[in-house]
């Protein structure tokens, strides 16, 4: 049997476009191509999960593909439908309806999306030849200039990717596209201050954009500029803007401004989500290990050890957490692993070592 997400996204097709196939019809077809093809290329004694996704991705390419041949579009429930099976990252089958619908649609239109699957196929080179004839046929629209500004940065070249983004925004001052990617771009580039101007020029004409305030957060957090990064996690919730990247932010935020509990809050809500994000849980430990949660804290400690046993942060706090938690033999232990690494330790706790050792005699004493 397919898996049901194939059948939701044919419903969800469905639902906008009514001359289709049943749900019915289309499960059977579906079914029975996935067995013609599991009985051709499936290895049933491996079972493998990644085979079968290919298997079920490739009898939906193929019988949705016959169906759609024989299916009568406009131009927008054919852009509709490009831009679902795009989404879908179903580009083969993308690429085979617009080619056979091609009269449908206007050239500057079937060549821009040409461009766009080419692209997500991570033909780079092709998508920008692509694009850059589009623009032969139309120099005035903003979107066009976007997209070959995006593929000059899979590419690798930078400058001419902003020279693309600046001509959008010069074309279409009101195209926020433009400001959103400038912004992007700088800051994935270290340039904190020219992405958060430009991200506050997005935030003038679209106050919803996720990802504007995203930059905007992060930027001001790497300028150091906290106020202004508290200003802008307040206006995103303020304008009922919410993404788990915004509740990360917003707990590094707290920690930075010393709101350990607000900051261990948000940071729980992400991690329930993204269980193994090695940094937030390591931000997470340190809000932890500034108010003494040592019973709490114990755990994220072993986890990070995991990745990094011999970081010397994590073994000096799990031998306070074992040390404030009465386990006298582990912080010995600890303690023993810390000396590998520097001789410093014994020197700086004294005081515990001396506290835990009285400890352990008395234990040795009460046994005898």
């Amino acid at each position: 049997m397919i898996n049901s997400k194939w059948l939701e996204l044919y419903l969800y097709i469905h639902s906008h476009i009514d001359d289709l196939p049943t749900e019915k019809l289309m499960e059977e077809q579906l079914n029975d191509k996935l067995m013609f093809l599991s009985a051709q290329f499936l290895d049933k004694k491996k079972q493998d999960k990644n085979q079968i996704d290919w298997l079920e991705h490739e009898a939906f390419t193929l019988v949705l593909s016959d169906v759609l041949q024989k299916t009568s579009f406009t131009s927008s429930t054919l852009s509709f439908l490009f831009e679902t099976l795009m989404a879908a990252q179903l580009c083969q089958l993308a690429m085979s309806m617009i080619n056979h619908h091609k009269k449908v649609l206007p050239e500057e239109d079937f060549k821009t999306k040409c461009g766009l699957v080419y692209q997500q196929l991570g033909d780079y080179d092709l998508a920008k030849a692509i694009f850059e004839e589009v623009l032969t046929l139309n120099n005035t629209n903003p979107m066009t200039h976007c997209h070959l500004g995006f593929t000059h940065l899979y590419l690798g070249n930078m400058e001419q990717a902003v020279d693309c983004f600046e001509e959008s925004i010069e074309i279409a001052p009101d195209f926020v596209g433009g400001y959103q990617n400038l912004s992007g771009l700088y800051y994935q580039e270290g340039n904190f201050l020219q992405a958060v101007t430009y991200a506050e020029q997005a935030h003038l004409l679209d106050k919803k954009l996720i990802s504007t305030y995203i930059t905007a957060i992060s930027s001001y957090l790497a300028l150091g500029e906290k106020t202004k990064a508290e200003q802008w996690i307040t206006a995103a919730f303020d304008n009922e803007v919410v993404s788990m990247e915004l509740v990360r932010l917003a707990g590094i935020s707290a920690h930075q401004n010393g709101r350990c509990e607000e900051a261990i809050e948000a940071l729980d809500h992400y991690l329930s989500v993204n269980p193994s994000c090695f940094d937030v849980l390591n931000i997470r430990a340190h809000a932890k290990a500034d108010i003494k949660d040592y019973t709490k804290l114990e755990p994220d400690l072993k986890q990070l050890l995991v990745f990094e046993p011999h970081d010397e942060w994590s073994l000096e706090q799990l031998f306070l957490c074992y040390f404030h938690t009465e386990q006298w033999s582990n912080a010995q232990i600890i303690m023993v692993e810390l000396n590998k690494l520097s001789a410093h330790f014994k020197i700086t706790h004294r005081e515990l070592l001396n506290t835990m050792n009285k400890k352990l005699s008395l234990d040795i004493l009460e046994l005898s």
